[in-house]
């Protein structure tokens, strides 16, 4: 089981790293961003033809993020682990950089593994170096639950809005469990062009179920900024 794990991380790989190829960037272009009205302001004139550390400059500097927000997917899986607690998982979200080197995010994130799911709230906050590959340190707090069903023919409801009270069978959906955790994480991200971003990642989840249900997790995540 956990080979499936390690290939579903990688699978994120493999989709980032093909989404950068398809997007016709070129990852040595001295002006990247110039579908960025503050990056097209700045390198308007370019580095003359001879000038090396102009060239590197605009090739590297990502300080027009700054007051960008954009919307993201994002998805991964445990690499490294003992806990059957949640596995893989997937989300969407949005995040925002106040300045060039700070960003925050919030995302409805869905977590599961073969035998539970969980739908909660992530919400997270990163320092990243403000350049076209920005390696980034972070924490995050994800705060979910899970549904299931119980027996209820007994009850004297309604429970499935059929006009019937305690048919034979009859269910009703409760929450049955619920799960707070919090983590550190690394990775890099990497700007196609002036809002595209992709993002690779690996967290360490510490859970309230116990230090035997940590576990890290590896992923990936594409946005799109505007401003």
């Amino acid at each position: 089981m956990k080979r499936i794990y390690r290939s579903t991380a990688y699978t994120y790989f493999a989709a980032a790293f093909v989404l950068f190829l398809l997007s016709g960037c070129h990852p040595f272009k001295s002006r990247y961003a110039m579908d960025d009205l503050e990056y097209a302001a700045k390198y308007e004139e370019g580095a003359e033809k001879g000038d090396v550390v102009g060239k590197v400059k605009q090739a590297v500097d990502a300080r027009h993020v700054k007051g960008l927000g954009g919307w993201f997917v994002s998805g991964g899986g445990q690499f490294l682990g003992k806990s059957d607690f949640p596995i893989v998982g997937a989300e969407v979200g949005y995040e925002y950089y106040p300045t060039s080197y700070y960003s925050q995010r919030i995302s409805g994130l869905l977590l599961s593994d073969s035998n539970q799911g969980f739908a909660g709230v992530d919400v997270g906050a990163r320092l990243q170096s403000p350049t076209r590959l920005a390696p980034f340190a972070g924490v995050g707090m994800y705060n979910g639950f899970s549904r299931g069903e119980i027996d209820s023919d007994q009850d004297g409801l309604d429970n499935d809005d059929d006009g019937a009270i305690d048919e034979k069978g009859e269910k009703n959906s409760i929450v049955d469990g619920y799960v707070v955790a919090v983590y550190p994480e690394f990775g890099a991200h990497f700007w196609l062009n002036g809002s595209g971003r992709i993002t690779m990642y690996t967290r360490y989840f510490v859970t309230s179920e116990g230090r035997s249900q940590d576990q890290w997790l590896l992923g990936g995540q594409a946005t799109i900024f505007s401003r």
